[in-house]
């Protein structure tokens, strides 16, 4: 009985080797007598159970075991632990002769005396782990290569440290030595001083909306100044701190030079047409004043048509010439302290003559007192009432509105035309962007009107958007701030 019970506590070891997921064996003694050895080591070894009993080097002869067995035999003889990482080995399996890789423990096992009687070896593998990890590098190398060609430089910021990994090609664009680590801080210091304010508030929404983005300028060491553009995205904890940044920088020196050529060009040639344009509309508005008083009905309704696209191209040159001055970050602001609901009254009385066949109205309000530039506001008012017009049916509704919520003003203009597609509500505010879609194809524009009324509202600490669904009609709207004693 007492025997038997001896023996329970080797038989349970015995049964937990064996069932084991990994691969175990113990090896006893100075000559490493493999005493038990379950099937997942056996098949790493690549030998049946017959050679449970023997002495390892026997068990496992030719010189590719040699280094094996005799690490094994160190631990034994030192006592320490041996670990081994990621090792290859050979296997046969299904038939196939294939690569795989292990993690290797060699433990020393000691008696009650704490002499060592033995070795256990243990084996886990991590093919999976090493192949996923391998796949990794290979595309973070293609990634690398990819970024590299096109001449992108890439960076990792930690928010908690402050701390920045730069590429190579980063610190060339932004003028550094790429031998040398960059700090936050000298990045924070390359930006423009006319430009620090805007970058932070970029940052500043990026921790809220996880999107990083902004066009800046940057100066270099000797001076000269560069344009770059950053993108970047945020990372964020389970509680919604912010972790890491990540990100991309691109040279648009050129770019914008390119930009800035385009925009003199524009203002100058619009400059240019407007003393004609004014000398044009006047001979127009005094030939039709003749043929009014000669009562030709011809020549009155063809000098009418013509005012009209007269004034349609006398706002085709302000518009441009606005956004060459918003581009040159030169538009001025004539701030005032006037009526809004008087002025949406002018403005849509203005704008019924140009919408015979539209229904538009201004819902009315009690005088509603602001401090704006009142051309500028007059001048995103009649955009957004054009733009009702335009993608409309006659016959249809426009309405006007203008409301206060505590220290802010509301102005909307609602349409009951084609609607807009999400991707369209994202980017009509883009400079040049247009709608395109069958009813809209035929439509003139260039698509500055909602881009220039958009930074109009910038430049007063404003905001405007749009609140759409395709086929329902549209509702574009603006905020402005209200002065504090209101």
């Amino acid at each position: 009985m007492k025997k038997k019970d001896q023996n329970k506590p080797t038989q349970c070891i015995e049964d937990l080797i064996s069932q084991a997921p990994v691969a175990i064996s113990f090896l006893r003694g100075f000559e490493l007598i493999i005493e038990s050895a379950n099937q997942h080591i056996l098949e790493l070894w690549g030998r049946q159970e017959n050679i449970i009993g023997k002495p390892l080097n026997l068990a496992l002869p030719g010189p590719g075991n040699k280094t094996y067995v005799k690490l094994i035999s160190e631990a034994y003889k030192n006592g320490h632990i041996y670990y081994g990482y990621e090792t290859k080995i050979l296997l046969n399996r299904n038939g196939y002769d294939n690569l795989f890789y292990f993690d290797f423990v060699y433990k020393p096992v000691t008696d009650t005396l704490n002499t060592v009687i033995g070795v256990l070896v243990v084996a886990t593998e991590v093919t999976k782990q090493v192949v996923a990890r391998q796949l990794l590098e290979d595309a973070e190398e293609r990634l690398r290569l990819a970024i590299q060609a096109t001449g992108i430089g890439s960076w990792d910021f930690d928010m908690v440290t402050n701390d920045i990994i730069a590429s190579s090609e980063l610190s060339e664009i932004l003028g550094l030595d790429p031998e040398e680590k960059a700090t936050s801080a000298q990045l924070q210091e390359l930006i423009h001083p006319d430009d620090r304010d805007m970058v932070e508030k970029a940052f500043e929404r990026a921790i809220q909306t996880g999107v990083y983005f902004h066009e800046a300028r940057i100066v270099w060491a000797d001076g000269s100044i560069h344009w770059i553009k950053t993108s970047g995205k945020v990372i964020y904890d389970e509680q919604h701190k912010p972790l890491r940044m990540l990100g991309t920088i691109n040279d648009i020196t050129e770019h914008k030079q390119d930009e800035i050529m385009k925009n003199d060009f524009i203002a100058m040639a619009s400059h240019e047409l407007k003393t004609p344009l004014t000398s044009l509309k006047a001979y127009t508005q005094l030939l039709a004043a003749k043929a009014k008083k000669a009562g030709d009905e011809f020549f009155i309704n063809a000098l009418e048509k013509s005012e009209k696209q007269i004034n349609k191209m006398t706002r085709l040159i302000y518009g441009f010439l606005d956004l060459s001055k918003i581009e040159a970050g030169k538009m001025q602001l004539n701030s005032q302290l006037f009526d809004v609901s008087a002025l949406i009254t002018e403005v849509v009385a203005d704008n019924i003559a140009i919408a015979p066949g539209h229904n538009l109205f201004f819902t009315g309000h009690p005088p509603i007192h602001i401090v704006a530039d009142r051309e500028k506001i007059a001048q995103v008012l009649g955009n957004l009432i054009s733009n009702a017009v335009k993608y409309s049916a006659k016959g249809s509704t426009i309405t006007v509105a203008a409301n206060v919520y505590g220290q802010t003003l509301s102005v909307s203009v609602k349409d009951q035309g084609i609607g807009l597609k999400l991707k369209d509500q994202q980017n009509i505010f883009q400079r040049f962007y247009r709608v395109e879609n069958e009813s809209t194809h035929r439509l003139s524009g260039f698509g500055i009107g909602l881009y220039l009324s958009a930074e109009i509202i910038k430049l007063h600490q404003g905001k405007i958007g749009v609140e759409s669904e395709e086929g329902k009609g549209s509702e574009f709207f603006f905020l402005l701030p209200l002065p504090a004693h209101q």
